[in-house]
């Protein structure tokens, strides 16, 4: 919830934005650097609006249809600030979902797991190219999201090299 907030606080301090281009950006920038998925946006943007967080401003549009754009509120210029602080602060260690699966690799089989293995090998291998594109193309990028991308390709090939020796190891029998 927390990430939730902060991602939609900060994509409104860039302009006021409608519902449906706030999930967009999401989905389209966001995927990049968090696993955060939203089903609904305007369950959270409601919850914040009675926060007094956001504001939201309707807008006649096309076929007099209504339409809303959000705006971010004093208050939620606070509470972004806020979140961000509470996030650079923490002492949590990064925390990688596949490290329990592993933890655990003694009691599965080696033989169905060595193709789960590869197959996530296979996605960091397109995920990294993804981002050497992504890297090379953003000739105009802001600094802090080229670092970011820098960041993702620095873990991405971490993970694939972890992974390369893990997988030499169970074939080998090394893991029991």
């Amino acid at each position: 919830m927390r990430i939730q907030r902060l991602v939609i606080l900060g994509i409104l301090k860039e302009g006021p934005k409608h519902g449906y281009q706030i999930k967009k950006i999401i989905q389209k920038e966001m995927g990049i650097f968090s696993e955060f998925e939203m089903q609904s946006i305007y369950y959270p943007l409601s919850k914040m609006e009675e926060e007094g967080l956001v504001k939201k401003k309707e807008i006649k549009g096309e076929n007099n249809l209504n339409k809303y754009t959000y705006h971010i509120t004093p208050h939620g210029e606070k509470e972004f600030f806020e979140l961000c602080r509470q996030i650079l602060l923490s002492q949590r260690q990064p925390f990688v979902e596949l490290d329990v699966a592993l933890y655990f690799l003694p009691f599965l089989d080696k033989k169905k797991i060595l193709p789960l293995l590869r197959l996530r090998l296979w996605f960091l291998e397109k995920v990294k190219r993804w981002l050497l594109e992504k890297e090379k193309s953003g000739q105009n990028i802001p600094k802090n999201l080229a670092l970011l991308l820098k960041h993702h390709l620095t873990l991405a090939t971490a993970e694939r090299d972890f992974l390369q020796d893990m997988i030499t190891a169970v074939k080998a029998g090394d893991i029991k």
